[in-house]
């Protein structure tokens, strides 16, 4: 034999010894699919096949949250009731009866069939229309759809907008498939703020839909873990307030966050109902839902006697726009607020609180209602978030007086039309705080440092006051770690007034020295919350505070700020975090007065610091 015979023998060897090594290689390899067809995954045993679809959907429903959100503050997120984008493509009807010719044509197979589906149509041909992901696993195949049918939770979550059209053939799927978990209900029977010109307005819910989608969901209030409803029109809620306090109505047993929203336009000063025909204060859910933990009505009254309003698990209370003759009397609302004081975490008031005038806030002896201790301050041990807005000054005062708040972090303010100085004195003053000696029997306070001096955030967006009310309340907030400032609707000073300020005969001589102490007001200040400020401004204030050895750590700048490439480049380098948050509605405002503090702007103009190449006014 030749050496060249050999040779190709001994070549051939080795090709089919690498083939050998590269095939099992293969078989090995999880990203290679089985070459006799069959699919791994549904060696799985179902139950934790069903554990991944769980974790699909959750994780799903939180980008979708984390989505909406964008940056917030810290402390006080964003006022709620933002359209939420809706389930699935096209038109609700059309969608459910695709899952049924699916799931008929699945039942002509066998059992063992796991092929995937090949047909395109079945899901949407629109490759930016987004399908859920409980829909994206129920349509793969025959297995993962009797899987995905058979896990009840990821069916609980039920979204109707008005862009939905009775008989909601996709309510009545998902109620179904639930079994008896608990429910999360979202209702919006408004049209989407965020269509294209070219796209048709639809029009609100019709009470003849609304009356259908509501003989659905009313039979299974005990399953309901969670309702939030948005309408523009207040009839649309008075259906459903008046559906669900029928007397058939069973308790709300497992309900734990009632959020109801009436975003109609309204006159602010108004102290009457605008529809009296709907001014029924109605009594929900045969006056029992034990569970509540979140509480909102905005722009909707209810009888404010009913127990579920004093629920012994409530975190969070929000009232919001109610006019002088739906509120709740003092003596109503102080016990609600006495009955939740052990749990409550959050109160938010805007435009809302008890009627009256303050000089009728007491309780006479003689009364149902009164006590020995009745009128001493109430106190909430555990709020630690209070939010305040458009409540006129003197009853915001009186408000605070009956307040005992020994535990409270983070406030929110947003006045406007009135002079508010007088508020701040009083938060600059002593406060009523519990005394520890009494905390377990009595209700009776003392008096302590300013209510400013706990608080380690702050969100202002409207404070009309003096300069010197500025400065006094900054000097109070010497924890304060978290601040937000919308200067679209405060003076100047509230952002001036945070910069460093040199000693008086540095600041006559004009000439720069690092050796000497500066006064800094909120000295453990590390976030910054800002609107309406450019970007140059924002970057001056950052070294300022740096270069006086009070350094920020983050900071967040309105979406609409204008920013430069290098400013922003500057800032991502000096901070451990920039970044954009979406401001109010009421701050996308065109008007010349609210274009911020233009003195503040102006006085960055001569700013050139040796050691930075910040050249001020850069485009």
């Amino acid at each position: 034999m030749s050496s060249k015979q050999l040779h190709h023998i001994t070549n051939t060897t080795d090709n089919g010894e690498v083939e050998a090594r590269c095939s099992q290689r293969l078989q090995n390899n999880p990203l290679v699919p089985p070459s006799d067809g069959s699919c791994p995954i549904n060696q799985l045993p179902p139950e934790i096949l069903s554990l991944i679809f769980e974790h699909g959907t959750a994780a799903e429903n939180l980008e979708e949250t984390d989505e909406e959100g964008s940056v917030t503050w810290s402390e006080f997120q964003e006022r709620r009731g933002e359209d939420k984008e809706e389930e699935g493509s096209g038109d609700q009807k059309g969608q459910v009866q695709e899952e049924k010719d699916e799931h008929e044509s699945d039942e002509e197979g066998s059992d063992s069939d796991c092929e995937c589906c090949d047909d395109d149509s079945e899901l949407s041909s629109d490759s930016e229309i987004f399908l859920p992901f409980r829909f994206a696993v129920s349509q793969v195949c025959r297995h993962w759809r009797t899987v995905a049918l058979e896990t009840p939770s990821l069916w609980t979550k039920i979204e109707i907008s008005c862009m939905d059209q009775s008989p909601y053939e996709k309510v009545t799927a998902f109620l179904e498939r639930s079994k008896s978990l608990p429910l999360d209900i979202y209702i919006d029977s408004e049209p989407p703020d965020d269509l294209s010109d070219d796209e048709d307005v639809p029009e609100e819910l019709s009470k003849v839909d609304l009356d259908g989608l509501l003989a659905l969901l009313v039979p299974h209030v005990p399953r309901w873990g969670s309702l939030e409803v948005h309408v523009g029109s207040y009839e649309h809620m008075y259906t459903i307030l008046k559906a669900v306090s029928d007397p058939s109505v069973p308790p709300a047993a497992q309900l734990r966050d009632l959020q109801l929203y009436h975003h109609e336009e309204s006159d602010g000063h108004s102290t009457t109902f605008s529809k009296p025909e709907y001014s029924d204060h109605f009594t929900l859910f045969s006056g029992s839902a034990p569970q509540l933990r979140s509480i909102s009505l905005w722009g909707v009254h209810v009888d404010w006697t009913q127990s579920w309003l004093r629920s012994s698990h409530l975190v969070e209370l929000e009232l919001a726009y109610h006019t002088q003759d739906v509120r709740a009397h003092w003596s109503t609302f102080s016990a609600m607020l006495r009955a939740v004081a052990p749990t409550l975490e959050k109160l938010c008031l805007e435009q809302s609180g008890p009627s009256g005038s303050p000089g009728e806030w007491t309780i006479e002896p003689g009364t149902p209602e009164w006590s020995i201790d009745v009128n001493n301050p109430i106190l909430l041990p555990k709020l630690i978030q209070l939010e305040l807005a458009f409540i006129p000054p003197f009853e915001v005062i009186s408000l605070l007086r009956k307040l005992c708040m020994p535990s409270l972090k983070g406030l929110a303010l947003d006045f406007d039309d009135e002079d508010y100085t007088d508020l701040v004195t009083y938060l600059v003053g002593p406060t009523t705080t519990a005394a520890t000696t009494a905390i377990a029997s009595t209700s009776s306070c003392k008096e302590s440092p300013s209510l400013l001096r706990g608080l380690e955030s702050l969100k202002i967006a409207g404070l009309p006051c003096n300069e010197q009310s500025i400065e006094q309340m900054y000097s109070e907030l010497v924890n304060l770690e978290s601040l937000n400032l919308s200067m679209y609707h405060l003076s100047s000073p509230f952002f001036g007034n945070l910069y460093p300020q040199p000693p008086l005969k540095l600041e006559e001589s004009g000439v720069p020295d690092t050796t000497v102490s500066y006064r800094v007001l909120l000295p453990r200040l590390t976030t910054l919350f800002i609107s309406n400020v450019p970007g140059h401004v924002v970057r001056h204030f950052v070294h300022e505070r740096q270069r006086v050895g009070a350094p920020l750590r983050m900071v967040f700048v309105d979406q609409n700020t204008i920013v430069t490439p290098e400013e922003e480049s500057w800032l991502k380098k000096n901070l451990e975090k920039f970044d954009y948050f979406e401001g109010s509605d009421d701050e996308d405002s065109d008007d010349e007065e609210s274009l911020g503090p233009s003195c503040v702007w102006d006085s960055c103009e001569d700013w050139d610091a040796e050691n930075d190449s910040f050249e001020s006014g850069s485009e």
